[in-house]
Parts: C-alpha cells; sequence; structure tokens
C-alpha cells in the first residue's frame, strides 16, 4: 500500500510539472521594458521627460500591480489619485495597453536617481526593471543683471554669476572684442572687475559662459552705463528778487543721469517743495517763489542728486523792495529867489531820486544842469534806513518854472512817479496883452481890455489921458477889476481918442499898460492906376495904394469900368483883394474904356481916384501859352520810359475862343555845348478839347531828350509856340494805359443804361402780349379795335367792325396763298393794301380784286371788295342780310 501510494504521489507530481512546464517557459519570457532605452537616462534640469514601462508579455491583460518607485523606494501616484487641479512635479498614467509612463513637469536636481518600474504577472511572476536618472544643470545666470551702472572714477565689478553642472567657464567680451586681465581690468570667478571707471567704459559687455563635457553655450550681453555724480553749477550771488512780484531762481547740475533737485532755506533746513508760496520742479531745479516779500530774504540750497550721488550749492536771495516816495511837498517861492524842491524816497537798495518838469522831455541829471547852470541834482542816500533824499536847487527863480514837476524814484525793482508844484509868485506882468491900439470911427461904440498876468492875481484900475480918471465919465464903463478888465467907451467926440492907461497891482508890485484910442478913417484915394499888359479881352494894372496903418490896412481894391460914352451909373464893378494881380477881363475887342479905382478898408471904401483911359486891341491870335516845368530847371524828367505827360497854362484868347492846341516834339541831343534836333524824329499832335490843359505823349524812346513847342489856336491863327525840354526815363517800363479824357461822359453811360432797359421792356411786352395777351401793346390794339368808325364807315354799316390784325397782335392775320393784307387808316378812311410776295423781301402789288367776307355780330353779313392797280386801291362794301338780296 506505501508502495502503491508512493508511486502514486509521485506520478502526481511528475503530471503537474509537466502541466507548469508551459508556464515556466513562458515566465522565463515575460520581462518589463523602460522607453527610452537605456539603464542611465541624463536629462537637464528644468526639462520635462517621460519615462514609459512597457511589460513585454504574450497577453497584457494578465499584467497587475505596475508601479513606479522613486529613488527611495516609495511608490508614485498617479495623476488621478493626486489632488487639487495642478500637476505634480512627477506622477505616472496607466495607458490602455497597461504601459505606465512616469512623467516629470521640471525634473529638478533634487528628482536624481534610480526609478524602478514593477508589475506582476498572471498572478504568480513578479517582474521590475530600473533606469537611472542622473540631472544635468544647464548653464544658469544667478547673478548677471542685464544693466549696471558704476560711478566715473570709482573701481566696478560687473557681476556675471553662472551656475552649472559640470561646472562652466566664462570669459568677457567688450563691443565684440575679448577681455583680457590688464591694468584696467581684472577678470574675477563670478565679476569682471574696471578700475578707475571713465566714461569710455560705456558699453555693452558680454559675459559667455560654456561647459566643455556638454558643448553648452551661453552669452549674456549686459548694458554698461557709467554714472557721474551731479556737479551743482554755482549762481552768481546773490539772487535779486522783487517784493511782490513771482520770482524763479535756476539751478543748474551735470550729471548722469540727469540728477533731481530739492531746494531748502539754510536756516530752518526746511525743504520748499511743498511750503507755501514756494514750488520745486525736481527735473528742471526751478525754485518759484509767488508774490515775493522781505521775509523771503536769505541763504537758499540748491542739491542735485542721482543714482551716482548728489552734490548741492548755496544762493543768498536778495530781496529788493520797490522804491515808494514818502513826501514830495508843494512849494511857493517869489520870482528871482532861490528854492529847493526836496523828495525823498525809501527803497532797497535805496533808490535813485530824480526830477522832470512836465513840460521837458527828460528828467534833470545829477549836478548842473548843462543847458541851465541855475538848476542842480544832488542825492543823498541812507543805507540803514534805505531812504534817498533828492533835492532840486534852482536859483533866481523864474516865472517859467512855475508848474508841475514830477519826482521819479527808480531802483533794480522798478520805479515810481509823484507829481509836486512849484508856484512862482511874480508882480503884474502885460506880456501876453498884443494890442496898443484900438480904433473907432463914427462915434462907434468900442471896447478896451487889458489883462494882467500876475500870482497873486492883481487888481485892475484905468485912467485917461494926464492920469485923469474915468469914474465920473459917462460915456466910460469899467467890467472887471482884475485879473482882467475891460472898458466900454462911446466916443461922442474927439476928447475921447486918447491914451488909456491899465493899473495892475498886487502884493509884489505895481505895472502899468497903455492903450491908445485912434480915430479911424476911410483909406485916401489911389495915387496911380497903370497898364501893365492888355490884350483884347484883358487888361492888367499896376497900382499906387494909399499909405494905410499896419493896424488898420487897406483889405480891396475896387475898379469901376465903362465904355465910352457911358454914364459911371452904367459902370460895371470888379473887386480885387489888395495882396493879389489886378487883372480885368471880359472885355471887348478894339473898345475905348474908362477906368477909376478906389480902396476899401475896415472903415468903407475911399473916393475914387487914378482916372485911366485904354483902348483894347483888336482880335488876334492867342498869347502864346506857358509850358508848366519846374523851376530852375534846365530840363523835365518823365517818371515814366515811353510817355510823358505835358501840362501848360491856358494863355489869353485874344477876342476869339481857343479851339485846339498843336504839340509838336521831336529828340534832341546835346552835343558841342549846343542842342540839336534829329532828323526825321519829329511828331505833330493835336488837342481839340479847349478845356484841358495836360496831354500825355506817347511812344517815346526811353533815356531821351525831348524839345516840345506848344501854340494855341483860334478863328485868327496860331499863337507864338511855348517851348520846354524833357527827358524820358530808362529801363522797362510796365505799360501804363492813361486815357485823354474820360471813355465816356456820364450823361453817355445813362442814356445807354436807359435806352437798355426800354428795350429789355419792349421785348418782355411783346412776350406778354403774344403769349398771354396781357402787356401795354396788347392794351394799344385792344383800343384801336374799339375806336369809333368815321363817317364813311358809318354810312356803309360800320365798316370798322372789322379790321385786319397788326402782325403782332393776333397770330391769325390774313395770309392766304402768298398775300398779306395790311390795313391803312393814315388818311382817315379804311383802305386794306394786299401784298403779294413773289421772293424773299421784295414785295408787288396785285393787280387783281379780292373779296373779304368778315362776320358781323348783328347778323348780318358784310362783303367788301379791294381792287389794286399799282397806284391806289379802291373799297367797296355791301352789306347782306339773312334773307336778303342787297
Amino acid at each position: 500500500m506505501a508502495a502503491h501510494e508512493h508511486r502514486a504521489s509521485a506520478a502526481v507530481i511528475v503530471a503537474i510539472v509537466f502541466a507548469l512546464l508551459p508556464f515556466i517557459a513562458y515566465a522565463n519570457q515575460a520581462s518589463l521594458e523602460i522607453l527610452p532605452n537605456g539603464d542611465t537616462q541624463t536629462k537637464a534640469i528644468g526639462s520635462s521627460i517621460i519615462l514609459t514601462c512597457k511589460p513585454k508579455v504574450d497577453d497584457t491583460k494578465l499584467i497587475e500591480n505596475m508601479q513606479w518607485l522613486d529613488p527611495h523606494n516609495r511608490a508614485i501616484e498617479s495623476l488621478g489619485t493626486s489632488s487639487g487641479h495642478s500637476k505634480p512635479p512627477m506622477y505616472t498614467e496607466l495607458h490602455q495597453d497597461n504601459s505606465l509612463s512616469l512623467f516629470f513637469n521640471s525634473l529638478e536636481e533634487e528628482q536624481a536617481g534610480k526609478y524602478t518600474c514593477k508589475a506582476t504577472y498572471a498572478n504568480a511572476i513578479h517582474l521590475e526593471k530600473s533606469v537611472t536618472i542622473e540631472t544635468i544643470v544647464a548653464i544658469t545666470w544667478d547673478n548677471a543683471p542685464s544693466n549696471q551702472y558704476p560711478i566715473l572714477g570709482e573701481e566696478f565689478a560687473i557681476q556675471c554669476k553662472v551656475r552649472a553642472r559640470p561646472s562652466p567657464s566664462v570669459d568677457w567680451l567688450f563691443n565684440g572684442e575679448l577681455i583680457k586681465t590688464n591694468e584696467h581690468y581684472i577678470i574675477d570667478t563670478y565679476a569682471l572687475k574696471i578700475k578707475n571707471v571713465q566714461e569710455s567704459d560705456d558699453g555693452i559687455y558680454t559675459c559667455r559662459a560654456s561647459v566643455l563635457t556638454t558643448g553648452e553655450l551661453k552669452e549674456r550681453p549686459i548694458r554698461v552705463e557709467v554714472h557721474v555724480r551731479p556737479t551743482v553749477k554755482e549762481l552768481s550771488n546773490p539772487v535779486d528778487v522783487v517784493e511782490g512780484e513771482d520770482a524763479s531762481i535756476q539751478c543748474e547740475a551735470n550729471g548722469k543721469p540727469p540728477p533731481k533737485f530739492t531746494w531748502v532755506k539754510s536756516l530752518t533746513h526746511q525743504s520748499l517743495s511743498d511750503v507755501d508760496r514756494f514750488s520745486v520742479d525736481p527735473d528742471t531745479g526751478v525754485l518759484t517763489i509767488k508774490n515775493v516779500n522781505r521775509d523771503d530774504d536769505g541763504e537758499y540750497q540748491c542739491t542735485a542728486t542721482n543714482a551716482a550721488g548728489s552734490g548741492n550749492t548755496n544762493i543768498m536771495v536778495n530781496v529788493i523792495v520797490k522804491p515808494k516816495i514818502v513826501d514830495f511837498p508843494n512849494i511857493t517861492v517869489v520870482q528871482n529867489q532861490e528854492t529847493n524842491l526836496v523828495c525823498k524816497a525809501f527803497g532797497k537798495p535805496p533808490p535813485k531820486v530824480t526830477f522832470k518838469k512836465e513840460t521837458s522831455e527828460k528828467p534833470y541829471t545829477i549836478g548842473a544842469q548843462v543847458d541851465d547852470d541855475r538848476i542842480s541834482l544832488i542825492n543823498v542816500p541812507n543805507d540803514n534806513t534805505d531812504e534817498t533824499q533828492g533835492t532840486l536847487t534852482i536859483r533866481g527863480i523864474l516865472r517859467s518854472d512855475d508848474g508841475l514837476y514830477e519826482c521819479i524814484a527808480q531802483n533794480a525793482g522798478g520805479e515810481t512817479r509823484r507829481n509836486g508844484h512849484l508856484m512862482v509868485e511874480f508882480p503884474p506882468s502885460f506880456t501876453a496883452m498884443s494890442n496898443r491900439t484900438v480904433w473907432s470911427w463914427d462915434q462907434r461904440p468900442v471896447n478896451i481890455s487889458c489883462t494882467a498876468e500876475s500870482i497873486p492875481n492883481a487888481t485892475i484900475r484905468w485912467t485917461m489921458h494926464g492920469d485923469q480918471k474915468i469914474d465920473t465919465d459917462a460915456m466910460i464903463k469899467q467890467l472887471g477889476n482884475g485879473p482882467t478888465s475891460t472898458l466900454m467907451i462911446s466916443p461922442l467926440d474927439r476928447r475921447y481918442y486918447t491914451t488909456y492907461k491899465c493899473i495892475a497891482s498886487n502884493k509884489h508890485g505895481t505895472r502899468q499898460h497903455n492903450i491908445e484910442l485912434k480915430e479911424a478913417t476911410k483909406p485916401g484915394v489911389v495915387l496911380q492906376a497903370k497898364m501893365a499888359e492888355i490884350t483884347a479881352t484883358t487888361i492888367r494894372f499896376d497900382l499906387i495904394l494909399p499909405s494905410a496903418d499896419t493896424e488898420m490896412p487897406i483889405k480891396t481894391v475896387v475898379v469901376q469900368y465903362k465904355e465910352e460914352g457911358e454914364t459911371w451909373m452904367q459902370a460895371k464893378n470888379r473887386t480885387w483883394s489888395s495882396d493879389t494881380n489886378y487883372v480885368l477881363e471880359g472885355l471887348k475887342p478894339q473898345t475905348q474904356y474908362e477906368f477909376r479905382f478906389a480902396a476899401r478898408n475896415e472903415v468903407g471904401l475911399g473916393n475914387w481916384g487914378a482916372l485911366h483911359r485904354q483902348l483894347t486891341p483888336g482880335k488876334t491870335v492867342p498869347n502864346e501859352p506857358k509850358i508848366i516845368v519846374p523851376k530852375e530847371t534846365e530840363y523835365d524828367t518823365s517818371t515814366f520810359n515811353h510817355q510823358y505827360e505835358l501840362s501848360w497854362v491856358a494863355p489869353a484868347e485874344n477876342g476869339e475862343p481857343i479851339d485846339k492846341y498843336e504839340i509838336k516834339y521831336c529828340q534832341t541831343r546835346h552835343t558841342f555845348g549846343a542842342w540839336e534836333v534829329v532828323e526825321d524824329s519829329c511828331r505833330t499832335e493835336t488837342v481839340r478839347s479847349q478845356g484841358r490843359m495836360r496831354h500825355w505823349l506817347k511812344d517815346l524812346a526811353s533815356d531821351t531828350f525831348y524839345n516840345v513847342e506848344l501854340k494855341a489856336h483860334n478863328t485868327l491863327g496860331f499863337s507864338k509856340p511855348g517851348s520846354a525840354k524833357f527827358k524820358t526815363a530808362r529801363g522797362v517800363n510796365p505799360a501804363v494805359v492813361h486815357h485823354q479824357g474820360p471813355l465816356m461822359s456820364s450823361a453817355a453811360i445813362i442814356g445807354i443804361v436807359i435806352a437798355v432797359l426800354f428795350i429789355i421792356i419792349i421785348v418782355i411786352d411783346v412776350i406778354c402780349c403774344c403769349s398771354h395777351k396781357i402787356g401795354i401793346i396788347y392794351y394799344v390794339c385792344e383800343r384801336s379795335r374799339r375806336k369809333p368808325v368815321d363817317e364813311e364807315d358809318a354810312k356803309l354799316g360800320s365798316l370798322y367792325g372789322w379790321r385786319f390784325p397788326l402782325p403782332y397782335c393776333d397770330q391769325k392775320m390774313a395770309n392766304v396763298a402768298g398775300v398779306t393784307a395790311i390795313q391803312d387808316s393814315g388818311s382817315g378812311k379804311n383802305t386794306i393794301r394786299l401784298v403779294k410776295h413773289t421772293a424773299i423781301d421784295e414785295k408787288e402789288p396785285l393787280k387783281e380784286e379780292k373779296k373779304i367776307t368778315p362776320i358781323i355780330d348783328s347778323g348780318l353779313r358784310r362783303e367788301t371788295s379791294v381792287t389794286f392797280d399799282g397806284k391806289r386801291s379802291v373799297s367797296k362794301t355791301g352789306f347782306v342780310g339773312k334773307d336778303s338780296a342787297v
């Protein structure tokens, strides 16, 4: 039994072994594979990597408990089991084919080590695979700012701390060139030292790191900007500011980068950036003080600061106080004495004081005046009180020194002015009195006035010749006792024509002024009259007038003249001013005249005298015309180069009116001391308008001399020529058009305008008549149709009831077979002419009879026959009633 059991057990074992042999063989083939291949994976710090554990089995569904273990043999969680929304530094993720991936978001140096992937296959076989991760530290800039700022003149280390695994090597480049250690540069492990930094060290430095074993290379550009400590520009001390005004003080500094500014008052060390009335612009360094007052005086400090350091300067501020006049009184002084005008003014610094008379253009200067040494000016300043006293001394005061004076105080803050009055008292004066003689005649009342200038005002009294008082004379009345007084005198007899004395007095003295009242008379007889120049119609006289007082001059001269045989009652008068030419015009030729003359002054016309007889010459040609040219010049000069305006004075006509002028002008040249005419250069022009005394000569040669002759013409012939020379201008002159007169008279222009308006009205009226049956023409046509018939028409049964219409009144005119009917009523009879049109604008009478039967409102039919024989037309009309055989 035992043997049998033993054999049975062995058989079971053998059966099991044979049954397991396939599994054992299969188990020996199962394994895990980690991708990417390799037992060691070298990865850079910060990189993202994935390791995938993939089972190499026949049936991946039999894989269970697959997981990754970290270097500390801890299971790494899958993404699904991690908490939160963010991904962990490392995690696993199972795929559909039962492969398991290990993810590193950003590989860290601490995550280096051996990672193992484990799994169970078919619940019996344990599978395991490991991979080692080695970390590489890439080149990393730990302390290498891209902008670094050394300070001028100091030592500076450009920082470039770099980290890598394996350890890197570092070198430097400046503006693309390799730097080596020398007396200016020292290359340290993590920095480049620069000794005694200069502005030339500005630029781009390159920190270059490399790892030879990995071949990694990185460059770090570093911009180096050399900073310069601020240097504050010294200001000229002190800085003056004016009280009551706004002031700005500029602080200037150099530095790199541009510095910022602050201000403090040295005494209080208070910042002025936010103090009332003070403001500071930190960029420009301007300190602004509003409404400066005296307490702002003192020392101020300006500080300029930048990244390299700071600098400062102290500035004294001096507050200037504008001048103020504290005393300038009015004064009164007596003529010929000495006086002082004193003006006191306050200000900081003490002001300069001067004076200016209102009537003068310039103020007085310090010291004696150059143009008047009677006047001198001095200034006495007082630095303790900031006050100045100005004194203007005037010796030997004159009346002209009286008036307003202006005190002017000036300092750096400005100026101020105040008026004061200097009154000069003086005894009476009659310097303003110009009248020494007063005139009267024919017992005419007269006023004699006297004005005395004085300070204080004078009182006035009057006396007559021999100091005779006037109080008791009824014919003399005094108005006013000073400073102006008037005597009203009625000179009844010659005793009033005498000298009157005006006596003026004040506290400084008495003065008198004589005025003579004279009796005026008419002028005497004109002493002589001589004929100076005569023409057929004019005479110019030379007169010797009677003597006259300058205060009663002759104003006009009167001439009476008459033809021989006439009485002086028939004479004509002509009045001349006494200072003009005595020319009498409008006389008759070859006529004997008598003349007499009289002078007139304010009193009246003197007696007639200087009788003169003169026979006027006969009619003759005009006198020689006078060409107007500049005086004392050999020739006139034209302002134009191709034209010249000739002007002249109309000569005497000598009995016949001037009807034209003839102008002849020739080119001339000056040779051998004489003028000669250029051959074939003469031209002649005629001016027919006798009223014009100027004419443009055109188309002249430029820069050329011309001789011009002018002759006047009347019906008796030409006058002697008046002559002159002129020269044209040089160069090309722009075209200038000069008209000899108006192109068209005003009356002609008005006539043309009225005619145009009339034509427009006619056209409009015709249009209205033809299209709308309205208007003046239509009304006239209708009126003409309704006129009463003449006697013959009445006898014939009102032939007027039928008329041919006017062509422009009715469009339905009788045009039959080229025949036009035309009404003719000029003889008072109703006749019709029929005209046959044979050609355009050709008409011939029809020698045939046409019968025209118009319709009559009365029910009668009227027949009219018209016969044309080429010479006359005969019209016959008959009436036929409805049932009549007539």
